[in-house]
């Protein structure tokens, strides 16, 4: 792998999926004319918490770790609580203090347009915020220049993808981001592996199927223009990380090592939540089918459950233009 460049990765693993495509997400989970269906998880918690009986709003944010987007939570036993999460769009970079909105949209499509749009916007913050804190670490200027690239990268995704939407009636909410005290190393990288690693890599890999496979003219059009610059943030992503690993003590690259597994995991239930047939082909989107073999291509190719990471060296193009 060493010294590959992660778009070619990346479309190898789009061949993974290709015997799965002519699906054309037929094996869907989520019916066109409703909401995605809430995550569920279980968390542990002492049998003395909140005194053994139910939780209050506050409690549950806190012991499903999901912040504002834990719809509820229950008792499943005396040292178990049942977590229902609602979805976030699996593509993109993330800041860490990022509100969840209410999406009203009509339907799938409108809902998933409506989506990216929101995301793109929240990836400004993002990459903002990134570069801010790695300044202050003292990162070398490359990575600094690359950041504040891609943040420009993506207040122009924003606009075309808020354009997009609106072109079909979607209104796309504001981003609300609550300011967080400044990150310790340990704390941006894992951030990073979860959101740039994970997330970010994954989220490339389906702009670019969404280029070569919408059959919405629309559609294909705006990911012909977002794939390339998504594939080069996730490359940075994988810089950032290299840059961070020497700086960790191994007990906490062992850490970033597990937030990246967990986001892995996180990713494969995620990707069962589709929409019909219809709206996967016009947005380009893989079925279920198909996005399993292309997750397990994907954790195969990129070395996210591994300790440190620097034997992955995409070249990445981190000088501004």
């Amino acid at each position: 792998m060493k010294g590959a460049r992660l778009s070619r990765v990346l479309r190898g693993v789009l061949l993974a999926g290709a015997p799965f495509a002519l699906n054309a997400c037929s094996s869907s989970s989520c019916p066109d004319d409703v909401e995605p269906a809430p995550l569920v998880s279980s968390a542990k918690v002492a049998a003395d918490f909140a005194g053994g009986g139910p939780l209050s709003a506050e409690q549950c944010a806190d012991v499903c770790k999901t912040g504002e987007d834990v719809i509820t939570c229950v008792r499943e036993s005396a040292e178990s609580v049942l977590c229902l999460n609602a979805p976030y769009p699996c593509e993109g970079r993330r800041p860490a203090g990022l509100r969840s909105t209410t999406r009203r949209s009509r339907n799938a499509f409108a809902r998933h347009l409506g989506d990216a749009a929101w995301l793109e916007a929240a990836s400004v913050i993002a990459f903002r915020e990134l570069r801010s804190e790695l300044r202050g670490h003292g990162a070398p200027r490359r990575l600094l220049r690359a950041l504040s690239r891609s943040a420009r990268d993506e207040r122009r995704h924003a606009r075309v993808s808020k354009a997009l939407a609106r072109h079909f009636g979607v209104q796309v909410p504001p981003v609300q981001s609550l300011r967080l005290a400044p990150k310790s190393l340990l704390e941006i990288a894992r951030q990073n592996a979860v959101e740039g690693c994970v997330r970010e890599t994954w989220g490339a890999l389906i702009a670019l199927r969404q280029a070569e496979r919408a059959t919405e003219p629309s559609v294909r059009a705006t990911m012909s223009r977002i794939a390339p610059d998504e594939v080069r943030h996730a490359e940075l992503a994988w810089a950032v990380d290299r840059w961070l690993t020497p700086r960790l003590t191994p007990a906490e690259r062992e850490q970033v090592r597990a937030a990246r597994a967990t986001a892995l995991s996180a990713l494969q239930r995620d990707v069962q939540v589709v929409p019909d047939s219809d709206v996967c082909l016009r947005l380009g989107l893989p079925g279920a089918e198909e996005s399993r073999a292309l997750l397990e291509a994907f954790a195969a190719s990129l070395p996210l459950d591994r300790v440190g990471t620097t034997s992955y060296a995409p070249r990445c193009d981190v000088h501004a233009r």
